[in-house]
């Protein structure tokens, strides 16, 4: 994993980054799911089923780097061979952490019981990260845990603890190797031959491995993908495969492609978009690095569980890691939300697993999930105590709020009407369970927010998009459609260097006393929240004068990918046609580890109202 980091073009260069039983009991009476109902009706490979059943999977970023807690691979000095950049930790150091590396107190059928008591259905092992360290015994190279302390084979303790307990299992592999004196040399061949040598043992030698996590780090890929796929179906003909051995240099998982030999997409550190057509699953940390460090800030259970609610209404699986600590414990705080989790899950878990996202997109609204003819709807309160959806294919015989208090829910030819009642007490969303009077198996996607073309707006980019981004039209920017934290769903248009100037032409002269502005911030990515906003209307003689402004201010250090939505306050205007420009910093600030660098601005809806 790079840390807090998503794979692009355009960053290449950046740096990359007891109540048990009873829980356990509840968590898994949650009925079969659709997933298994429609698979192979829908081109989906049966083995994928159970993994869309789950939705919910447990990360595991561990190695002998937890004794320094510092980032997994990235601290590690040296070059890093193919991509360039270096981290803070002396070669020499950090090559010999291992010999320091003595795990007393890892006890992998407890971290199986953490696990099951989160509600995770599956886990995944880093066996080996960038920096080369096998947590294995492995027979092919000696930089693995038969050179440690103790020994002990952490692979191997871990899937006998997954298979005792039904827990599903898989690793997470770095076909790269910063270490490896071969690796993307002139001698990659003999590293291939110690590569497959690696995914040998650890396919063959602890029964069934249900998932294999591959990597990049955008940069070259000469790792035989052919014959690569090859042997892990051999070896492993039921397993599911991520999507990045073959991305690419400088790889995106985005824009719905999937390479046929790989099974499901991976957007990191931030939720996919919306997509029922391609298997996706985000991966996310818990804290603020991939491995653990100490002190680290670390989310809360109600952020996390209404991550994983965004992932499950938008047809996607989470996959949230954990990072232990260098004697082998999952740190308590973070235990301590997990178990939070677990608990929110065993009252609402009927909405998540087994489900399928949709047939309503979702967005800051909330989002739907679906099983047959039950729709079960996620509501934020974000809007306000109204939620107004399109018409839904079928008609609502019933309906109950799983998460307690009052909703009053009306549905006619208009839509669906949902009038919300206080908030639940946990924080978390308000969850409604309808019956309906068919199945929404194969229903298609319906858009929440689309425009009615009565209201059109139309737009014409006064500064052009970088075509370096693959541009969104031009009329997103106003077609009532949000943009989700994932810059690659189509949605947003990005400049770069600082500024966005376009003009809107609405559908007839009206009153304007507020203008929205919705914008993304991903400061890893060189992706900043604007500084100023500044609305121009057109006159009566033609001419566009000044109508308001709002100064957002200089961007503060944040690790989190969110959207945000600047309201600029304007004197009532009435006007056809109004100019807006968007300011962002022109380039990251001192603060940032691409300092210098050309930043970027991502926006995409802009709304005006009364």
């Amino acid at each position: 994993m790079k840390p807090l980091s998503l794979r692009s073009a355009l960053f290449a260069s950046r740096r990359r980054r007891g109540n048990l039983l009873l829980l356990i009991a509840l968590v898994a009476l949650i009925a079969p799911s659709q997933a298994q109902e429609t698979a192979i009706a829908s081109g989906t490979p049966a083995r994928l089923a159970w993994w869309r059943d789950a939705r919910f999977g447990m990360f595991i970023h561990w190695g002998p780097v937890s004794l320094v807690g510092t980032e997994i691979s990235w601290s590690r000095g040296g070059e890093r061979r193919g991509i360039g950049g270096t981290g803070e930790i002396p070669l020499g150091v950090y090559d010999s952490l291992y010999t320091r590396f003595d795990p007393v107190r890892f006890d992998a059928a407890e971290w199986v019981a953490i696990a099951r008591t989160a509600g995770m259905k599956y886990m995944v092992l880093t066996a080996k990260h960038c920096d080369g360290f096998c947590l294995w015994r492995s027979d092919v190279d000696d930089y693995s845990m038969r050179s440690t302390p103790s020994g002990r084979d952490i692979a191997g303790e871990l899937a006998r603890a997954a298979h005792e307990s039904g827990m599903r299992i898989g690793w997470y592999y770095s076909p790269m190797d910063w270490r490896d004196p071969d690796c993307r040399t002139e001698r990659n061949e003999t590293y291939l031959r110690r590569m497959r040598g690696h995914l040998r043992e650890l396919l063959g030698s602890y029964g069934r491995i249900d998932l294999l996590w591959f990597d990049d780090d955008g940069g070259p890929i000469p790792w035989d993908a052919d014959r690569t796929y090859a042997l892990v179906r051999t070896m492993q003909p039921g397993i599911i495969i991520n999507d990045r051995l073959s991305l690419g240099p400088f790889g995106e998982t985005s824009r719905g492609t999937l390479d046929p030999r790989a099974d499901y997409r991976t957007p990191e550190q931030r939720v996919g978009a919306f997509d029922a057509r391609v298997p996706w699953e985000t991966c996310m940390t818990l804290g603020t690095q991939w491995s653990w460090k100490p002190g680290d800030k670390i989310k809360t259970a109600a952020e996390c569980e209404r991550i994983l609610v965004q992932c499950a209404t938008g047809d996607g699986n989470l996959l949230l890691d954990v990072g232990p600590m260098s004697d082998g414990r999952i740190e308590p705080r973070q235990v301590a939300v997990l178990k939070e989790i677990g608990l929110w899950l065993a009252k609402y878990g009927e909405s998540i697993y087994g489900t399928r996202g949709g047939p309503y997109t979702n967005g800051t609204w909330g989002g739907a999930t679906r099983r047959g003819d039950t729709l079960y709807l996620h509501l934020t309160h974000a809007g306000g105590d109204h939620v107004s959806l399109p018409p839904l294919p079928g008609k609502i015989l019933r309906w109950n709020v799983l998460t307690g208090g009052r909703a009053d829910l009306v549905q006619s030819g208009e839509g669906v009407t949902i009038a919300l009642g206080a908030a639940p007490p946990d924080g978390c969303e308000t969850i409604i369970r309808c019956q309906v009077d068919r199945s929404l198996a194969g229903a298609e996607p319906v858009v929440v927010g689309a425009r009615p073309a009565d209201e059109r707006i139309d737009v014409t980019l006064l500064t052009p998009a970088d075509t370096l981004y693959p541009p969104a039209l031009a009329g997103e920017l106003a077609d009532g459609v949000r943009g989700s934290t994932d810059r690659t769903d189509g949605r947003w248009l990005a400049f770069r260097g600082g500024t966005c100037r376009a003009e809107f032409v609405l559908p007839a002269g009206r009153s304007v006393s507020r203008v929205r502005v919705g914008a993304l911030q991903e400061q890893v990515s060189q992706i900043f929240f604007p500084l100023l906003i500044e609305v121009s209307a057109e006159s009566r003689d033609g001419l566009f004068v000044p109508a308001g402004r709002l100064e957002i201010g200089p961007p503060v250090e944040d690790a989190e990918i969110r959207s945000g939505e600047f309201t600029v306050p304007l004197r009532p205007v009435t006007a056809r046609r109004f100019r807006i420009s968007v300011t962002g910093p022109a380039s990251c600030p001192a603060w940032h580890h691409d300092a210098g660098a050309k930043a970027w601005l991502f926006i995409d809806e802009v709304t005006f109202g009364e």
